[in-house]
C-alpha cells in the first residue's frame, strides 16, 4: 500500500462526518509498476471495505 493511500486511511480513523461521503461513487486508481496479483487482490478488498464503511458506491479499481 503506497503511502498516499495509507494517509488517507489514517486520517479517516476518529470522527468523519459520513453524510459528507454517503451515497458518493468511488473509484480506486492502482497506479504501480507491475503490481502483483495479490497486490491487487488486497487493494481492492481495502477500498471496497473502505467505501462500504462510509455509505459510498464502490465502482471498482482502474489498473490501466
Amino acid at each position: 500500500m503506497s503511502g498516499a493511500i495509507r494517509n488517507v486511511l489514517d486520517r479517516f480513523y476518529g470522527y468523519v462526518d459520513e453524510s459528507l461521503l454517503r451515497g458518493k461513487d468511488m473509484y480506486f486508481v492502482f497506479q504501480g509498476y507491475a503490481p502483483t496479483k495479490e497486490q491487487l487482490v488486497a487493494g481492492e478488498y481495502t477500498m471496497s471495505r473502505f467505501a462500504k464503511l462510509y455509505g459510498m458506491n464502490y465502482k471498482g479499481m482502474i489498473t490501466e
